[in-house]
């Protein structure tokens, strides 16, 4: 029975592909481990790799990414104006296996214009065929432009919200915004944003919001926070955080905003002449005086360290009357996550004058009730409590979740929390330091691939990962090994096209990774010239170790 139940496991564990299929077939991995459901089939990704690199040549667009279940691709065209959508065909109906077998690639992993005698527009015609384009920004809308690193999908991506922006020309802030907004942060210049919800399965804007004169962080999904059909924006300029519930395609705002007053606060203007400057004191946001209050009631009366605490508390009084939030999120729909910084003064960080580097900046992180307007929890930056937080609820703050496998792909800054959390405890609090800043995370991320988890594959994070972010490109060819056997399964053969000096510009390279298929864009960027490569499986390349 030992030799069998040994070669049970030794076929279980195979990396032949045929054995893969076999396992997954049987579902008997998924039985024996208990696991959630279609995990059993990670390990066939290991097998099925975008091991061939080929150039190519992409319509005049702005690609932006795959919708999360995979059957399409957003891009923006070269005037931010409009929004295209393609039909993804799929590798295998795509026909590209065949282009690739008829120009003769064999088994070699990296193609160029030189190697095969291929039409490189026609490798992304096979694969992409447009479905619509819809024209948002126009006639009465035409001064704005749409911004292409914002993008949000709702309803496994069955609408999604877009959002344009301008500039607001001649825009000066009223006097009663200083009374009504106590926290304004007027050192920033002020844009016109309008949202569009788009229905992907119809092709049509079903609603669109305007909000004039205002700051939001669109960049990245950044000022714009989703929890199922409920959505936050930050306003920046106000400190003020406007609640929105998608209900069929139509963005419906409530009533109350979460701002410097409760709900049940009726704010009245004064109708006196008042004369602002640096001296008036204003009150403290409501927000603020929950987190104040709930640090003050931290320290307990009876305990010897009493006098420290009250002391620590009321030197750092004046700091966190003064600071702003700069990024939040939502948990789950009642919770959110906010981080407050010191308000920036200048553009210039302030130098330190042990190390005569930047001081990092301090932060502070409040978790905020907003049905009951509670404030559960405040965490400075050094906070281990919340460096536990965030290593056992990593994968919930992402809120990244695969239709396929159902589970969110570990992210390489989670993997080395996990593993620098394990060393000893005076590294604790530098470790709190290093990936406490890593929350709040902004929403839609990170990529669901299974090629970029963490646990599966090993790879240099500095040039690719699950956070969907431009990287410094790399001037070898990325490598992919199987964390178990430590073979090279495959690579993503991007180099630096001119040589990393101080003087010379950085070179970018940003990938679109499909959800679940063994298909990625590469996106390189050297001032304003791009290049692109589809990185995809083929059945002849042959990976060499």
């Amino acid at each position: 029975m030992d030799l069998d139940k040994l070669a049970f496991n030794q076929r279980l564990q195979s990396q032949n592909i045929v054995h893969m299929l076999q396992n997954r077939e049987s579902g008997y991995t998924y039985k024996i481990s208990q696991s959630a459901p279609l995990v059993f089939e990670r390990p066939v990704f290991t097998a099925v790799t975008p091991r061939l690199t080929v150039g190519i040549i992409i319509p005049p667009v702005y690609l932006r990414k795959f919708t999360p279940d995979g059957s399409k691709l957003l891009a923006f065209s070269h005037d931010q104006r409009s929004c295209i959508v393609y039909a993804y065909n799929g590798i295998g109906a795509a026909g590209v296996g065949k282009l690739l077998d008829e120009a003769c690639v064999a088994s070699a992993e990296n193609l160029s214009d030189k190697d095969i005698n291929l039409p490189r527009s026609k490798i992304f015609e096979c694969l992409f065929k447009t479905k619509y384009v819809l024209r948002l920004c126009q006639g009465k809308l035409s001064r704005y432009y749409l911004h292409r690193e914002f993008s949000i999908f709702f309803e496994d991506g069955r609408y999604v919200l877009l959002a344009g922006m301008c500039v607001a020309f001649g825009f000066t802030l009223p006097l009663a915004d200083y009374e009504r907004f106590p926290d304004l942060f007027d050192k920033l210049d002020p844009f016109s944003y309008i949202f569009f919800v788009v229905d992907l399965q119809n092709g049509i804007v079903t609603d669109e919001v305007e909000l004039p004169q205002d700051v939001i962080c669109l960049s990245h999904n950044h000022g714009v926070s989703v929890y199922g059909n409920t959505i936050v924006i930050l306003s920046r300029l106000r400190q003020t955080m406007y609640i929105y519930e998608l209900v069929n395609g139509r963005l419906v705002k409530q009533e109350q905003d979460i701002g410097p007053r409760p709900r049940d606060c009726v704010f009245n203007p004064t109708t006196d002449r008042v004369e602002f400057d640096v001296n008036t004191l204003l009150p403290i946001t409501h927000i603020k005086q929950r987190a104040l209050s709930f640090l003050y009631r931290q320290i307990q009366p009876d305990s010897p360290d009493r006098v420290s605490g009250y002391q620590e508390f009321y030197k750092n009084f004046e700091f966190m009357e003064n600071m702003i939030i700069e990024k939040m999120q939502l948990v789950d729909n009642n919770l959110l996550l906010l981080r407050y910084e010191k308000r920036p003064l200048d553009i210039d960080l302030p130098i330190s004058l042990t190390t005569g580097e930047p001081t990092p900046p301090r932060r502070l992180y409040v978790f905020y009730r907003m049905d009951s307007e509670d404030v559960i929890g405040v965490y400075q930056d050094d906070s281990v409590e919340l460096l536990q937080i965030v290593l056992h609820f990593y994968d919930k703050l992402c809120n990244a979740r695969s239709l396929q496998t159902g589970d969110a792909p570990t992210s390489p800054i989670l993997y080395l929390m996990q593993q620098q959390y394990n060393k000893p405890v005076p590294f604790v609090r530098q470790s709190a330091m290093r990936f406490n800043p890593s929350v709040p995370v902004s929403t839609q991320s990170f990529s669901t691939s299974p090629y970029l988890n963490f646990n599966v594959f090993s790879y240099e994070e500095r040039f690719v990962s699950p956070l969907e972010r431009p990287k410094v490109c790399s001037t070898e060819p990325i490598v992919f090994r199987d964390r178990e056997t430590n073979l090279v399964k495959f690579r993503l053969n991007i180099k630096a096209r001119r040589a990393h000096t101080a003087m010379a510009p950085r070179e970018l390279c940003a990938f679109i990774f499909h959800p679940y298929e063994p298909l990625a864009i590469s996106i390189q960027k050297c001032v304003s010239v791009y290049a692109y490569k589809l990185h995809v499986y083929h059945h002849s390349t042959v990976v060499e170790q």
